[in-house]
Parts: C-alpha cells; sequence; structure tokens
C-alpha cells in the first residue's frame, strides 16, 4: 500500500477517534455533575411544577407537572442507559403536580416515593394509586417534623403537614413543604401551599433560604410578604405557564420578592432554569447568561420527627433522624 494511502488512513482514524472523544466528552458534561456538586433543575412544563435534583449520580424528582411532557423533559437530563428515578416527592395531588407521574412511573424506574399522605377521587389519582401497587411501590407519607439524611452534608428537613390531611379537603393547605439543605446551600420547596399553611410555619420553623420554590406558580393566596422575609431568599423559582389562564404569577408577589431583594427567575420567560451549587457557591444558567453568589451563612438545626419504617432506613440513638440510602 503506498505511503500516502496509509498516512489518509491514519488521518480518517485519529479523526475518527477525536470526534467520537468529543461525542463522549459532551455525552457526560450534559447527564453527568461533577463530584461535590448538586444540580436543581426547574423544568418548563407549562402550568404546573416538576423540578429534577441531582446529586451524586442519584435522580430525585419534585413533582411532574400536568402531563407526559415530562418524559420528554427527563430525557435531556437523564442518560439514556439510565432512566432511573431514584426518588420521586409528590407535594400534593393536584393535577398540575401529578398527572406527569402516571407517565414517569410507565417509562422510568421509580425506586421510592414520598408523599403528603393527601387522597383524591379524580381517576388520574386512582390510576396512580394503582400503579404504585402494580409496582411494589409503598409511599412514605410524611407527618412533619421529619428529617431525612442522604448523607452527612446533604438532608431534607420536612416542616409540613403536621398530621394526614383529610379528604376531601384542601390540597394546597396540606402541600409538602420542606428545606432541602447541601453543605451552607438551602433550597426552600413550597408546593402550593396557602398563605394559611405560611402562618403555622413562621411560628415553628427556621425557613431561611439561599434559594426559594415560589409557593402554588406565584398565586396571589401564597407567598405573603411576611413569609418572605422570613426565607430572605436570594433566589426565587416561579413555575408557571406562558399567558396561562390564571394569571400567574400575580404582580403583588412579584413586587413583593423585588422589595426583600430576591433575584426572580421564572419558566414561563426562560424555560428551564438551571442551579448549580458546590455547598458554597450557586451557579445560576439562565439564557445563556450565569451569576455565581456567594454564600457564607451557614445552615444549622435538627428537627425531631417519627422514624418511618418502610424506607429500609435506620434510627440514630440520640435523635429522631432518618438515614435515607439512594
Amino acid at each position: 500500500m503506498e505511503k500516502g494511502k496509509v498516512l489518509k488512513l491514519l488521518i480518517y482514524f485519529l479523526a475518527a477517534l477525536l470526534f467520537a472523544n468529543l461525542v463522549l466528552l459532551i455525552y457526560f458534561s450534559l447527564y453527568s455533575e461533577p463530584r461535590g456538586f448538586l444540580k436543581a433543575i426547574f423544568l418548563d412544563i407549562g402550568q404546573g411544577d416538576a423540578i429534577l435534583i441531582k446529586k451524586g449520580g442519584k435522580n430525585i424528582l419534585i413533582d411532574a407537572g400536568p402531563d407526559k411532557g415530562i418524559v420528554y423533559k427527563l430525557d435531556q437530563y437523564l442518560p439514556f442507559n439510565k432512566r432511573e428515578i431514584d426518588l420521586a416527592i409528590l407535594t400534593h395531588p393536584d393535577p398540575d403536580h401529578l398527572n406527569g407521574f402516571l407517565d414517569v412511573l410507565e417509562n422510568f424506574k421509580v425506586k421510592k416515593i414520598i408523599t403528603n399522605g393527601g387522597k383524591d377521587n379524580s381517576s388520574a389519582y386512582l390510576l396512580f394509586e394503582k400503579m404504585l401497587e402494580e409496582k411494589g411501590l409503598e409511599p412514605l407519607e410524611v407527618k412533619a417534623p421529619l428529617k431525612i439524611n442522604f448523607e452527612d452534608d446533604f438532608f431534607f428537613d420536612f416542616f409540613w403537614p403536621e398530621e394526614t390531611p383529610q379528604f376531601p379537603g384542601d390540597n394546597n393547605y396540606f402541600s409538602l413543604v420542606f428545606k432541602m439543605t447541601f453543605d451552607k446551600i438551602s433550597f426552600l420547596f413550597t408546593g402550593d401551599a396557602t398563605e394559611e399553611t405560611e402562618k403555622e410555619l413562621l411560628q415553628n420553623y427556621d425557613l431561611k433560604a439561599q434559594v426559594l420554590k415560589v409557593g402554588h406558580h406565584g398565586s396571589k393566596n401564597s407567598s405573603s410578604f411576611e413569609f418572605l422575609k422570613a426565607v430572605e431568599p436570594q433566589f426565587a423559582v416561579i413555575s408557571c405557564g406562558k399567558n396561562n389562564r390564571f394569571g400567574h404569577p400575580d404582580s403583588r408577589v412579584i413586587e413583593d420578592l423585588e422589595k426583600i431583594g430576591a433575584q426572580i427567575f421564572r419558566t414561563d420567560k426562560s424555560g428551564d432554569i438551571i442551579l448549580e451549587t458546590d455547598g458554597e457557591l450557586i451557579k445560576s444558567t439562565r439564557s445563556h447568561s450565569e451569576i455565581w453568589l456567594l454564600i457564607s451563612q451557614k445552615v444549622s438545626g435538627v428537627f425531631r420527627g417519627e422514624t418511618p419504617d418502610n424506607l429500609g432506613g435506620k434510627r440514630d440513638r440520640s435523635i429522631f433522624r432518618y438515614h435515607f440510602s439512594l
């Protein structure tokens, strides 16, 4: 074989090898997080809530939006060879939080699930219960206060509800409210909690967090000024549909968030909102811009609560904590 042909083949081979390495690099940069980082992705799924938490190769899904669009969204952030949700959390059984879980359960392997214990008589909720039973998933029904430890520096504090919701009842009032803490950084998730829920929380808990998932899509019936002042978030994320019929978010909520100096992110304006943290810094990616925020506050505090029996954890002797293995 002529030397020229050998050289050409060698160049083609090296180019193909370089291209394959580039594809792998892009793939792993998209679907994996650097060691020691947490990524929170507030998914733009229209009028509803869906938040994907990625930490240490594990996936936590908080609510699943109103329809099968959640599958398309998750496929953008989960590798094709690991279609798994290690923990699913349903804050309450309203359709814009629940319905997408029907498609998640159909298309992904869900390992564990947490709910507020609330029931509903909708066909979607009845199918949800049936699918859980078929897949052998027994939900942990939260009764706050409850602390779940994933790692020493990564844990959830559930603040609400403090009792099992009565059926029929106000699903929004009994929405799960919980703080996710990773080292010095905290996220407060509020579902569709009402101002009445907020009044209860203000009396009993330290609500301060660097990131707030604004309650009920920015509705006028949530996010009282007193509550927002107590949380004092640097970032406030509103998940709502573009030109939605409810008028979310309410102008009063936007004005109050601006008064406390929070930077507001909205899925209806910016699409998916991605917050990444190493436990001290938060990197926010929105519309191709990056903002870095140095956080110095140290999050502390332990809450007593009941230890659930159905998630394979163990009890700490000195205090009621739940050690959770994803």
